[in-house]
């Protein structure tokens, strides 16, 4: 059985290939650069139950195949590493994340853990959210609505809400200003 622990260390081993920290010469500070691989695919999340201290409903989530995910909201542009349990074709799968430290969570990390169900028509896939941040608070659990469209390389598309409930996310539309690690 997999604790949070061996989780992160299992997910952070497998990405040591994808992000490489190095030590700024005239710094205390470090640097992160992230190499994505192919995209695998993206989901727009709608929420409907929230984080208060992130009160942002609709979210774009970009999974690419070495391990390396990226997050835009209104209020979020980050990026991390996950492990998926499952495929996004299953009727049932969990995708536990690391996000990257970040402005978005006070420069440290947060745990995330999405359990996604597909439903039998495409307007009732829901997802069910919980998430510790590296302070050990542990967030009430959320949940909301999702579409996820594959790349052609990895499986078909499966479309799960209606697709207006995403406007601006869609065409990729982050938090004003947010510095992109990750090229689109």
């Amino acid at each position: 059985m997999l604790t949070p622990l061996s989780l992160a260390m299992n997910v952070l081993a497998a990405a040591a290939s994808t992000v490489v920290a190095t030590k700024a010469p005239q710094s205390e500070a470090m640097a992160v650069t992230i190499e994505p691989s192919s995209v695998v695919a993206t989901q727009q999340l709608h929420y409907r139950k929230m984080y208060e201290a992130k009160p942002f409903p609709n979210a774009a989530l970009t999974y690419y195949a070495n391990g390396v995910y990226r997050i835009v909201s209104e209020g979020e542009d980050h990026n991390g590493v996950y492990v998926m349990q499952g495929r996004f074709s299953d009727e049932t799968y969990t995708v536990r994340y690391i996000s990257l430290p970040s402005e978005d969570w006070g420069h440290r990390t947060a745990y995330h853990q999405l359990t996604f169900i597909n439903g039998a028509s495409s307007a009732n896939g829901v997802f069910i959210q919980d998430a510790t941040i590296d302070t050990g608070e542990v967030i009430a659990q959320q949940n909301g609505t999702f579409i996820t469209q594959t790349s052609p390389a990895h499986g078909p598309a499966l479309g799960h809400a209606a697709p207006e409930a995403y406007n601006g996310l869609i065409q990729g539309q982050g938090r004003a200003g947010a510095r992109r690690a990750i090229p689109r």
